[in-house]
């Protein structure tokens, strides 16, 4: 926790000296989100589909005269869940959940998204936008639950790793409501990259998912 705080006050200082002197647009945001969880080991396979949500301040950082063109990034929690059905035993926990066994994931983590927003200019007072980059996760609690019932709502954040990345694509629209304030609406994808469970039965396991964004620009 201590290495996280350290991180994240590095990151608002550098954000701060980076945006001195550009336009900025500050918003608070919400969201549901559907996710799923891909496991790279035969032994193992995707569950179900999981809900989720978060929640968070949002920073667009514009670099053009126009205000089309900007760095979006921002501070989220994020709560992910997953599912993954295991064909063979495996141990977590301290625990061992037999074959046939399916292990709900429930991933509280802290979210700093980092993308290029290209937006249009006003049009009968929306403006429609899309973004390319990365969303980066610091796990901070992860609990799993199994259908055998050797889990439930157990800490395993020895079993999960603490860091990812995934690849953010998303697009939307805004509706100004005059004021310089405006309603935020938008679809993102997450693509994670990087491996999140420490065991071999399931393989290299990313998390994938499609967020469903409504926020207000104050």
């Amino acid at each position: 926790m201590k290495r996280t705080a350290i991180f994240l006050s590095v990151l608002i200082i550098s954000i701060s000296a980076f945006a001195q002197d550009m336009p900025m647009e500050l918003s608070f945001s919400g969201g549901s989100s559907v996710n799923w969880m891909n496991p790279g080991n035969t032994m193992a396979k995707r569950g179900n589909i999981e809900p989720g949500f978060d929640f968070g301040v949002n920073g667009d950082f514009f670099f053009n005269i126009h205000n089309t063109y900007a760095i979006t990034t921002g501070l989220l929690y994020t709560h992910t869940e997953g599912e993954i059905d295991y064909h063979s035993d495996v141990s977590m926990a301290g625990e061992t959940i037999s074959a046939g066994s399916s292990i709900r994931y429930r991933i509280h983590s802290l979210e700093i998204p980092f993308a290029l927003k290209l937006r249009t200019v006003p049009f009968r007072r929306w403006t429609y936008w899309g973004q390319f980059g990365v969303s980066n996760f610091i796990n901070i609690d992860t609990k799993a639950s199994s259908s055998d019932g050797a889990l439930y709502k157990t800490d395993i954040n020895d079993n999960f790793r603490l860091f990812n990345i995934a690849l953010n694509v998303g697009a939307g629209a805004n509706f100004d409501l005059g004021s310089e304030n405006s309603v935020i609406m938008g679809i993102v994808y997450k693509n994670g990259l990087l491996d999140q469970t420490k065991n071999d039965i399931d393989g290299r396991t990313t998390i994938n998912s499609i967020q469903f964004k409504i926020g207000l620009i104050f």
